[in-house]
């Protein structure tokens, strides 16, 4: 039965058989004739700049293929089947393009795809929030970003950073109208400025010129982290600012940037003009890539609004300014680069004006006052140098992607950082002179990032390294005397920031950082100083030096929901750690012993409550922090021994920020505001319940801003931008020994003042622009908000600039 049974189904087999061949036969024709019908889709991705974009997606719905850009911008997309399909081109940070192709049998179809910046997008990347690549939308903290279109359009109207970031960060307080930053705080705090990751501030002995410490053409991005940090370390109480510089990422052997402008005061016109000169260039040779560029710019006089030269102090006037920046990039595999680069920054005011200092006085115990600002009068001081900073980086930095099995990054870089800023002629000390603050570091960061899944809707990623650093800084004076005595600071600092994500709904950061601080201090002699320059010179002090240290443990967490754009909200809370102004307490040293100097950090803890919401066309995001620190981050005038030091009371400060952005959908409008508040206390060590108003140079008075752009065709964009300074008065006067009423230092009432600030472009062709911008459009006559609170030290009290103007020129190749 078996047999027969077997012999009755071999025929089937057999049938079987040739039926699969039949098939096989069928589909392999089909598949010819398949082969014969499809096409192929070549081409590039690229931006505005004409520069290639990596990782951008290329995708038919239809067909569901696509593919991916490579380094160069450069995709292919193979066995597109003949017929009219939509084409998708995606990037983050940029607006999807969507184009109809038709595709006809044996074609191969070749096109470039250029992606516009999307301005509204809630999903740009950041690096510097924990140091590896993360989404806005997806970090439970605070986070500005400035790109490059931002700051082409603002470099239009200023090349002076301070200005730009004034008017696109909330929080930072207004700019001082001069090259020093001092009171330009981050919500009340001091702040931390990089480039590239390399610090610029000058901690150990703050001089606060860090913020303008480099061009702006030269910077890809600006990212601003808020509140108190523990990702960088020393000198970010309130926060950091990195400057990311711009890349090697040329796709032909040369390209290039040049821009030309001119400036002139129109209030006063007599020897105003100035101009400027920028030049870059890049290329790609196969495996090496290159970027360097150069600028010179000088500046004239400067008149306020009234036709009268602007007080020289710290000044913005006859200034020439050179910058460098030089990268070489070369790529060792598909997974592992090195990158050498560097840059320069000096500027150097030679001016022909010597200043006046400005007057006030208080009328009565109300408080009522005049206020007259100083202004420059021709003349030179003998002996004299320019003022100004140099600034020089040096990095080398190696990447190393996808290593133990694909889940982890490694980077680490090498740098050199030296700072000289030199400072007014002051006849505060002794026979008078010119200080000079002298920084060197060199660093050392290896950094890791792994990546792993938990579970099908969980991934973790770690971020974990050391930073080490030797930092050596003192100040002098230009004849020789030393003020502040020589500081060498070697410091290591372990750190782990984790980030676990939970089924695409929840975002929870995590981190923790060991700052360990080892100090060499030299024998020094305190300089005869005279800080009110009443001629009241406090006696010289010898001091023996030796070594010290500090430590602290920060430590950070915060969580973020994710799930709908329309809500995002966050919370978090992080430490930031500094030594407060380590140079401004030995320069003040009444001890003759190191060891018998009170020498403290300050530890500052910060709460914060924030979200982002995006509905069509519309960004809104509002931010609300308190922060507390046990020492002060500013200076206080200690009448017992007749100097400055480091306020020595803890500190409270709260605040909020508020800005909402609209974007039209065809994106020829675009309108914005934001406005930030901040406030902050003191009060002496045990007695919580007498609380004092902090001073201007550590609280700003309210800002607000505003924004219309208009784009009325495609060659045309104009640029109405408005900045509001709002009244902060909080203080009263008091009876000197004279029995005359005045305030204290930094106590001083500020009032609010309104600019408003036009730039217009023009696109001659597709690589040539012409941009004209006038600022302080009205000509408000006004006071930046530092001439005001310092108005007791009469030597910084100048009025801002009036009506000015700027043409420029630039043209891509």
């Amino acid at each position: 039965m078996r047999t027969q049974h077997k012999n009755l189904f071999l025929p089937l087999i057999l049938n079987k058989s040739k039926l699969m061949k039949l098939i096989t036969l069928a589909t392999t024709l089909l598949l010819s004739v398949c082969a014969f019908s499809q096409s192929n889709l070549n081409g590039k991705v690229i931006d505005e700049q004409n520069q290639p974009l990596m990782g951008a997606t290329v995708y038919i719905p239809a067909l569901q293929i696509g593919a991916t850009t490579d380094y160069n911008g450069n995709f292919e997309l193979p066995s597109v089947e003949a017929g009219s399909w939509e084409v998708s081109f995606r990037m983050l940070g940029y607006r999807t393009l969507i184009e109809k192709m038709t595709f006809s049998q044996n074609e191969t179809l070749t096109y470039t795809a250029v992606l516009t910046e999307d301005l509204n997008s809630l999903d740009e990347v950041v690096i510097s929030a924990s140091r590896n690549s993360e989404y806005l939308s997806e970090i439970p903290a605070s986070v500005t970003v400035v790109g490059e279109v931002k700051l082409q359009e603002f470099s239009n109207s200023t090349s002076n950073i301070s200005e730009i970031l004034e008017f696109t960060v909330p929080g930072l307080a207004v700019s001082t109208g001069t090259f020093s930053n001092w009171g330009q705080t981050l919500r009340g705090r001091s702040l931390l400025v990089m480039v590239d990751g390399i610090p610029q501030s000058t901690p150990l002995r703050n001089g606060q010129l860090g913020i303008k410490s480099i061009s702006p053409n030269d910077i890809s991005r600006v990212e601003v982290i808020k509140g108190a940090t523990s990702i960088f370390g020393n000198g970010g109480n309130g926060g950091f600012i990195n400057y990311i510089t711009k890349k090697p990422d040329a796709t032909e052997k040369i390209e290039g940037t040049t821009n030309v402008w001119g400036t002139s005061n129109l209030a006063a016109t007599d020897d105003a003009l100035g101009f400027g000169l920028y030049q870059s260039l890049k290329g790609n040779l196969d495996r090496f890539t290159y970027y360097i560029s150069g600028s010179y710019e000088k500046t004239g006089n400067k008149y306020d609004a009234d036709e009268t030269v602007i007080l020289p102090t710290y000044g913005l006037d006859n200034t020439k300014i050179y910058s460098a920046l030089a990268k070489l990039e070369y790529r060792i595999s598909d997974n592992q680069n090195i990158t050498l680069g560097g840059n320069l920054y000096k500027s150097a005011q030679d001016t022909p004006f010597i200043p006046v200092p400005g007057e006030f006085e208080v009328f009565n115990e109300e408080g009522d006052y005049s206020l007259t600002a100083g202004y420059g009068v021709e003349g030179s001081i003998e002996g004299e140098e320019a003022t100004g900073s140099t600034l020089v980086n040096g990095q080398l930095k190696y990447n190393l992607t996808e290593i133990f099995a694909g889940t982890t990054d490694f980077t680490t870089d090498l740098y050199y950082q030296n700072t000289e800023n030199i400072f007014f002629y002051s006849d505060k000390f002794e026979n008078g002179g010119q200080s000079v603050i002298n920084a060197e570091k060199y660093g050392l960061r290896p950094n890791f990032n792994t990546t792993f899944p938990v579970s099908s809707t969980t991934d973790v990623s770690l971020t974990y390294g050391v930073d080490l650093l030797r930092d050596k800084t003192n100040q002098g004076l230009l004849d020789g005397r030393l003020w502040v005595p020589n500081i060498k600071m070697f410091s290591w600092a372990p750190y782990l920031q984790s980030t676990a994500k939970f089924n695409g709904t929840w975002v929870v950061k995590a981190g923790l950082r060991f700052d360990d601080m080892n100090l060499d201090i030299e024998d020094y002699n305190t300089l005869p100083y005279s800080p009110l320059g009443d001629d009241n010179f406090n006696p010289s002090v010898a001091v023996e030096g030796g070594k010290i240290g500090f430590d602290n443990l920060a430590f950070n967490v915060g969580i973020r929901y994710i799930k709908h754009q329309e809500f995002i909200p966050y919370v978090s809370y992080s430490q930031g750690f500094s030594i407060a102004d380590l140079g401004s307490v030995l320069r003040s040293a009444t001890a003759d012993n190191i060891n018998d100097i009170q020498l403290e950090p300050a530890v500052t803890k910060n709460y914060e409550f924030g979200f982002l919401s995006k509905f069509d066309n519309i960004k809104f995001e509002a931010v609300g922090y308190y922060s507390t620190s046990n020492l002060g981050t500013g200076v206080v005038f200690d009448e017992n021994i007749n100097s400055f030091a480091p306020s020595k009371q803890p500190q409270d400060i709260y605040g909020g920020e508020v800005a909402v952005d609209y974007f039209s959908p065809d994106n020829k409008w675009q309108l914005g505001t934001s406005y930030s508040y901040v406030e902050g206390v003191t009060h002496t060590a045990g007695n919580e319940n007498n609380l004092v108003y902090l001073g201007g140079d550590v609280i700003a008075a309210p800002k607000w801003t505003a924004y219309v752009n208009w784009a009325p065709t495609d060659k045309v964009d104009t640029s109405l931008r408005m900045t509001h300074l709002g009244d902060r008065d909080r203080f009263d006067p008091y009876l000197d020994a004279n029995d005359d009423y005045t305030y204290r230092h930094t106590q001083f009432p500020v009032e609010g003042y309104t600019l408003l600030n036009w730039s217009a472009t023009y696109r001659l062709q597709s690589n040539i622009s012409v941009s004209l911008a006038i600022n302080n459009l009205l000509n408000e006559y006004y006071l930046p908000a530092r001439s005001q609170w310092a108005a007791p030290l009469r030597t910084f009290t100048g009025a801002g600039e009036g009506i000015n103007t700027k043409l420029s020129l630039l043209y891509s190749f």
